[in-house]
């Protein structure tokens, strides 16, 4: 049985998955979307055959799926390919990092890979054996499996990294925080900043739009966060290391914990969250 993980592009995911075939017989499928989600969408909008295109690609880059292999596929991703596996004989499982509300919003409006008439639960969901959420809230309504959010690295790594971690010794206390931009985000951060600095911490809160390759700088009214472009997961983790306190700022109706959250207890972090 091998493990495949299709379109898991995040750097920290592809560093994952590598540390895994040491141990495990693993395959990362990276380029499942090259070539098929764009002329996809527009047959399918255009309503012409697909059949034959769908099955080429399937034979191109699938082929060497067997029945008892596992297609692990993530939420985010999913709705680019999903015509590309929803017939495959193999185990299809699907992993939510995101909460439902939040991957409707981003397939519909920023990826455009949903209609704003479908409903990702309707359009994804039925074609996979198992679907594991970080969410209490969306497990329980939709019926998922609950999966607690989990870090790229082997148990020795984590042993290394938090013993490093340990070593640090900041002159000046800092507190950090990294996400896209939202809203209830910046509200967040306008109102705890100035309270932490008033107690002598250095505040690093850094807000991404990935909405465009230009950053809106009508969006930053406030002087107690950046806006930025995306960084690295390894420089997220360095700031973390070098941080005496993390933010954790979930999505509103967000029930599961972050990764900010989850990295605050690997380096022995406190941590202020929602």
């Amino acid at each position: 049985m091998t493990v495949y993980f299709a379109e898991w592009n995040a750097d920290y995911e592809k560093y994952m998955v590598n540390s895994m075939k040491s141990e495990h017989d693993v395959v990362l499928f990276n380029k499942l979307m090259k070539h098929f989600r764009d002329i996809n969408f527009i047959l399918d909008r255009k309503n012409l055959p697909r059949q034959w295109f769908i099955k080429f690609h399937q034979f191109m880059k699938l082929r060497a799926l067997r029945t008892n292999d596992i297609l692990l596929c993530s939420g985010f991703a999913i709705s680019g390919f999903i015509d590309l596996v929803k017939n495959l004989q193999c185990h299809r499982v699907l992993i939510l990092r995101d909460t439902i509300e939040v991957l409707n919003n981003s397939m519909k409006n920023n990826k455009k890979w949903l209609c704003q008439n479908e409903d990702y639960v309707d359009k994804i969901t039925p074609f996979f054996d198992k679907i594991y959420s970080f969410d209490f809230d969306d497990c329980h309504k939709y019926n998922f499996t609950y999966l607690n959010q989990f870090l790229p690295f082997t148990y020795s790594e984590m042993k290394k990294l938090r013993a490093e971690s340990n070593h640090f010794c900041n002159s000046i206390k800092t507190c950090y925080f990294i996400g896209e931009f939202w809203e209830n985000r910046a509200e967040v951060i306008n109102k705890i900043a100035p309270i932490l600095q008033q107690h002598g911490y250095q505040t690093d809160f850094n807000l991404i739009n990935y909405k465009s390759t230009n950053i809106d700088h009508r969006l930053n009214q406030s002087g107690y966060y950046k806006l930025g472009e995306k960084i690295s997961y390894f420089e997220n983790i360095e700031k973390v290391k070098h941080s005496d306190i993390i933010l954790e700022i979930g999505q509103i109706g967000q029930s599961g914990v972050t990764l900010r959250a989850i990295e605050a207890i690997l380096f022995n972090k406190k941590l202020i969250t929602t």
